[in-house]
């Protein structure tokens, strides 16, 4: 009787820790494509072929995105809203409830972040630099079309920009073109007006 007791018991244990596995929640940072405009597409993680890519679609890590000359597109995650201008590449190297990391390999982003949690990141790599996002607020980062410089543009907020050996803070209100992965070929630039993309 005591046997069948404890195996009762040892039964109901292990169906509740089964059932909490089973509903704990998702990551609560989980990407989607919010917005498309134009020809859009989007390869899987692990695939090569392309495909039109479709509204409300979640991302993952390894999911790529592209837009034509004519497309533009909104990747939301979380806090952060991260638009596509035309002509641009994007990968999402990592994404879970603690870091979005994102790849820029050409084209423009703007990366508008409400809010961003204890030990949360967002991050932009391009083919220089690692653009770490420190605060909230308003970014707007571009990679030329052949991939040789990155343009760093801090409407609101702070980042800070990683390469070989160094690091640079942009805060708000100041931009850089930056050349090299070692940061030493940059120069200040004058922040251009808020373009349509941009609005």
């Amino acid at each position: 009787m005591y046997r069948v007791h404890y195996q009762r018991i040892t039964v109901l244990v292990f169906c509740v820790i089964w059932s909490a596995c089973a509903l704990a929640d998702p990551p609560a940072r989980v990407a989607r494509l919010g917005y498309e405009a134009g020809a859009v597409s989007f390869s899987a993680a692990g695939a090569n072929e392309w495909v039109k890519a479709s509204l409300n679609r979640p991302l993952a890590s390894g999911d790529r995105l592209w837009t034509d000359a004519d497309g533009r597109a909104e990747v939301q995650a979380g806090g952060a809203m991260v638009r596509m201008d035309a002509n641009t590449s994007l990968t999402l190297l990592n994404m879970d409830d603690r870091i979005a990391q994102l790849q820029l390999k050409q084209g423009t982003l703007h990366v508008s972040v409400r809010y961003l949690g204890r030990d949360q990141v967002v991050e932009v790599n391009t083919p220089q630099l690692a653009f770490a996002l420190r605060q909230p607020g308003r970014y707007r980062i571009r990679v030329s079309p052949d991939g040789d410089a990155t343009d760093i543009i801090v409407r609101k907020g702070q980042g800070e920009a990683y390469g070989t050996g160094s690091a640079y803070l942009v805060d708000g209100r100041q931009a850089y073109r930056f050349r090299d992965t070692g940061l030493r070929d940059y120069q200040a630039l004058a922040a251009p007006a808020p373009d349509a993309f941009e609005r």
